[in-house]
């Protein structure tokens, strides 16, 4: 939706309340104040729409223990924290990214480590070199790796594009981040037990391919 900027005059008092309360949100004044104009005029904002998505998709991950869902960082920004069955117990973040515009809605998933590990980034390079081969050969989507342990999928919301299918699409994330976050853990138990089967990556994948009619 289209912004502008418009000239107001303030008491300087709201507006030190303003910036208190946007910076414990994690938003700027700007965005604080459009959501709360917003409200006054009963007018859902995309900024709200993300929320309700985020809202949901926290609904449908807590249930798993092995997520740790993380402070918002942004207001189109979403994240949860996994460990892996490995030495120290590493921890991957699974980092989602929305975008509400006037086109549609978009959006990147990114998984990111911090490990110093040379030998931890190589296992994790190849398990997304095979995961991507995977994907492909039932949807359009590409995986790239980023500097550092990062990797970066976009996502396919060409199904979710209306606001009634919100629900669905934290739904469809949810079980899609479940499924990487499996898959991954079953790759590091193939390695701990000293053999690779590709063959099992591929099957869960399938499993959730046909268990799933919405997909990201």
């Amino acid at each position: 939706m289209k912004k502008s900027v418009y000239s107001l005059v303030l008491m300087d008092d709201i507006v030190e309340a303003i910036d208190e309360m946007a910076y414990t949100m994690n938003t700027s004044r700007s965005n604080l104040i459009n959501q709360i104009l917003a409200e006054k005029v009963a007018f859902v904002t995309p900024e709200q729409h993300l929320q309700t998505i985020f809202n949901r998709l926290s609904d449908y991950l807590k249930p798993y223990q092995n997520f740790q869902i993380q402070t918002q960082a942004a207001d189109h920004m979403y994240s949860v924290k996994s460990a892996l069955r490995y030495k120290y117990n590493p921890t991957i973040r699974y980092c989602l990214y929305l975008n509400q515009a006037a086109q549609g809605i978009s959006g990147e998933l990114r998984i990111i480590s911090r490990t110093q590990s040379e030998v931890l980034y190589e296992y994790l390079d190849g398990f997304f070199s095979l995961w991507g081969s995977i994907e492909v050969e039932k949807q359009e989507i590409t995986w790239q790796r980023e500097e550092g342990a990062k990797w970066l999928r976009q996502l396919n919301l060409k199904d979710f594009q209306h606001p009634s299918q919100y629900t669905y699409l934290a739904n469809a994330l949810s079980e899609y981040i479940c499924m990487l976050d499996q898959g991954l853990k079953l790759y590091f138990l193939q390695i701990e037990k000293g053999y690779r089967a590709p063959e099992e990556l591929v099957r869960h994948y399938e499993y959730y391919y046909h268990q799933n009619r919405l997909h990201v």
